[in-house]
C-alpha cells in the first residue's frame, strides 16, 4: 500500500553512537565472526530487484559490526509510535512470545515478520499490516541452533556477562522455518522504513 522513510534525527544519533561503540568493541577483541543476513544475499542475487539492490549499496552497512537490514512485524499504529519514540523493550514479545528471551525480534525474511504483524481493527488501518525495515547492529552474535535453547544462558551472555550483543536463533536449521535476530538494547536498532501492506490470498 505504502512505503515511507523514517527521518528521526534523535533516534538516528543514538543508533549511530551505539553502532560505533559496538564497532570499537569488536575491533578491540580482534574482530568477530561475520554473518550475512539473507535480506542482502537474496536481493543482491535477484535479477529483478534493482531498486532494492541500489538501497543496499547506498546504505553502506557496517559489516565489521554485523549491521544488517532486518524486518520487524507489527501493526501500523505501533509502527508509527516506534518511529516517533523508539522501540520499547518492556513490550518485547507481548504479541508473539519470547523464545529467546524478552528482547527485540528481527527477521531476515518478511514472511517471518508477517507472522508478527497484525492489523488495527476498527481504525483507518483496518485490514492493513505493518513491517519496519530496520538497521540492526548485532556486534558479537551468540548463535544457537538448538530446538530447545538455554534461554537464560543466552540472555545472560548479553545482559550479564556481556560477552555478546545479540542472539541469533537458527530455527531454519533446527525446524526448517526462519532465523531470528534478538537484541536487548533499543539503541541497536533504527527503524528506517515503514511498510504498510495488505494480505492477498493466493
Amino acid at each position: 500500500v505504502t512505503v515511507q522513510r523514517n527521518e528521526n534525527p534523535t533516534m538516528w544519533a543514538e543508533y549511530y553512537r551505539m553502532r560505533e561503540q559496538l564497532k570499537a568493541k569488536v575491533a578491540s577483541m580482534g574482530g568477530t565472526t561475520l554473518y550475512e543476513a539473507k535480506t542482502a544475499s537474496t536481493v543482491l542475487g535477484a535479477a529483478d530487484a534493482r531498486e532494492a539492490q541500489d538501497l543496499l549499496r547506498r546504505a553502506d552497512l557496517c559489516k565489521e559490526a554485523n549491521e544488517f537490514y532486518l524486518f520487524h512485524g507489527t501493526k501500523p499504529s505501533a509502527a508509527k509510535c516506534i518511529c516517533e519514540s523508539d522501540f520499547l523493550i518492556k513490550k518485547a514479545g507481548s504479541n508473539a512470545g519470547t523464545l529467546y528471551g524478552p528482547g527485540l525480534y528481527f527477521a531476515e525474511s518478511s514472511s517471518k515478520s508477517d507472522e508478527y504483524a497484525v492489523d488495527d481493527q476498527d481504525s483507518l488501518f483496518a485490514g492493513l499490516f505493518g513491517i519496519l525495515i530496520c538497521r540492526v547492529t548485532c556486534g558479537v552474535i551468540n548463535y544457537t541452533d538448538q530446538v530447545s535453547p538455554p534461554v537464560q544462558d543466552l540472555v545472560d551472555s548479553v545482559l550479564s556477562r556481556q560477552t555478546h550483543h545479540c542472539i541469533l536463533g537458527d530455527r531454519e536449521k533446527c525446524r526448517g522455518t526462519y532465523r531470528e535476530f534478538i537484541v536487548f538494547d533499543n539503541k541497536q536498532a533504527y527503524p528506517e522504513y515503514v511498510v504498510i501492506y495488505k494480505r492477498v490470498d493466493e
